[in-house]
């Protein structure tokens, strides 16, 4: 098979911009499935209790945004950021074939595997997607962003459609097998532009032969280690919770105290990275409500049909996937038009606003569609509606906040930043895990006419904290703007808002 791609201009974007795009897409796969069948494997091909399923999911997808911290770390120092990304390929692979196994000692051992790979490789992949442009390029950078998060939401779409058919089969041994084959497929498509992705100006880059096969084999000791801790951690779930809740508060601390050691314009810019990486806290966490809470809601509160067609559970991830794979483009063409013919372009805090106010809605329809369900099961329209608000909001957050690094970091901080960016997803996962058992309440039944008020109940709460979150927001952008635009450069254009997102490299 030849895997060559484009050399150059792919998208009209740098060499090595192709094979970053099309790895991303191919290994997001074997998150997807996760994502969309963990509970459900646990349940139908472990056989293990609902309770005991909420509380292993919820652990596993704290622990793979935590790594990314990890990541953060490692890469750059020990490992160079291709060469992580190919460690985070093979361990997926390897994962991915033990989970076919199906028995309790290969799931322990299989997320172990599988929480290597996924934990590692995001945060590289973005910095190796970083790295190919000039820190004075923002909205070219922004675009590539843009881009890259839809390859990973076609990915998405792939695993989330696959994980779908095999649910309603109930084979996931051969769900598993097609999974890990995807993987191969990164790997070589990745090599194919190995010398466009060498590190730039990192430790490792600059260090000399003898040293940097030092860095190598400490990075590989730490990688060989975390693999059983991973594999004992996944089977006692509170300390793990609080593990992750301790390394978010950690870093919170550390990113206050980076940003306190710095002066003028840089202090301002890591202050206003700070107060928006804060806000996404709440969105994340109800994006986490959606391998977990609302999985279940899906199962046993919603009527699953649409046109008399059953509606497998994987597949409802899809409409999220969907909307942002085409949604990713269309607004980049969108803040393109805008910097072209209004010339003006949205500010960061504004989108994160709007994004937090969109996630607030996705929420607060849920209780209208319960009170107007009948039987019990509320019209899968709903639900829908929620998915695709639901997806406009991380569209709106996600992306531009990987391409705000490079914008508001300083180039040493970059990969810890990074890092800390994703780990937010991690501590998301478990405050989500708190809520999902909040709203799923104490009956213990599936019965929907006795959990449907637990759940409008939970629903609306958290939507309330979220859109107050929205406007707490709003009302701080001028004060955000300013940081952000507090360097002594030469004249900006005018900004929707005040402060400075966009995008017209996609139009070029």
């Amino acid at each position: 098979m030849n895997l060559s791609l484009p050399q150059s201009r792919f998208l009209r974007m740098p060499k090595g911009f192709s094979a970053l795009y099309f790895t991303q897409l191919f290994s997001t796969i074997s998150f997807a499935v996760l994502f969309a069948t963990l509970l459900l494997y646990m349940k139908e091909q472990v056989h293990l209790s609902t309770t005991e399923a909420n509380l292993i999911t919820g652990v596993y997808f704290a622990y793979n945004f935590a790594l990314h911290l990890l990541s953060g770390y490692l890469g750059g120092r020990f490992f160079s950021y291709r060469a992580l990304v190919v460690n985070g390929i093979i361990f997926q692979l390897v994962g991915c074939l033990i989970l076919a196994h199906g028995t309790m000692t290969s799931l322990y051992w299989g997320l172990a595997f599988m929480l290597i790979g996924t934990g590692t490789m995001v945060t590289c992949l973005n910095m190796l997607l970083s790295q190919l442009f000039q820190p004075e390029e923002i909205q070219k950078r922004q675009t590539a962003f843009l881009w890259n998060y839809s390859s990973m939401n076609i990915g998405f779409i792939l695993g989330f459609t696959l994980a779908g058919y095999y649910q309603l089969h109930v084979n996931y041994t051969l769900l598993f097998l097609i999974t890990a084959a995807n993987n191969i497929l990164a790997l070589g498509i990745l090599c194919t532009q190995w010398k466009q992705l060498r590190d730039h100006n990192t430790f490792i880059s600059r260090a000399n032969h003898k040293e940097r096969w030092g860095r190598y084999a400490v990075g590989i000791s730490i990688v060989l280690l975390l693999t059983p801790l991973l594999h004992t951690l996944l089977q006692h779930a509170r300390i793990s919770d609080a593990l992750v809740l301790t390394t978010g508060v950690v870093m919170v601390v550390t990113l206050l105290v980076i940003a306190l050691r710095h002066t003028g314009a840089e202090r301002k810019k890591l202050f206003a990275f700070f107060i928006l990486l804060m806000s996404a806290q709440i969105f994340w966490m109800i994006y986490q409500l959606a391998p977990m809470s609302l999985t279940l809601f899906a199962v046993d509160n919603v009527k699953l049909q649409l046109w008399n067609f059953s509606i497998a559970p994987g597949w409802i991830q899809n409409i999220n996937s969907v909307t942002i794979a085409l949604g990713a483009p269309l607004l980049a063409l969108f803040f393109a038009w805008l910097r072209r013919k209004k010339q003006s372009s949205v500010s960061l805090p504004l989108q994160y606003s709007s994004g937090l106010t969109l996630s607030s809605l996705g929420l607060l329809i849920l209780p209208i569609g319960i009170a107007l369900g009948h039987h019990g099961y509320m019209a899968f329209g709903w639900l829908f509606l929620t998915y695709v608000l639901q997806a406009i909001a991380e569209l709106l957050i996600s992306p531009i906040g990987y391409a705000m690094v490079g914008q508001l970091v300083p180039m040493r901080w970059q990969s810890l930043y990074m890092g800390t960016l994703l780990l937010n997803t991690g501590v998301a996962a478990v405050l989500a895990s708190f809520f999902s058992n909040y709203a799923v309440g104490t009956s213990g039944s599936s019965n929907p006419l006795i959990t449907n008020p637990s759940y409008s109940h939970a629903f609306s709460q958290l939507g309330w904290w979220t859109l107050g979150v929205a406007l707490i927001l709003l009302l701080l952008t001028p004060l955000i703007n300013r940081f952000i635009n507090s360097s002594s450069s030469s004249s900006r254009k005018e900004t929707l808002g005040g402060g400075h997102f966009s995008d017209s490299s996609i139009a070029q």
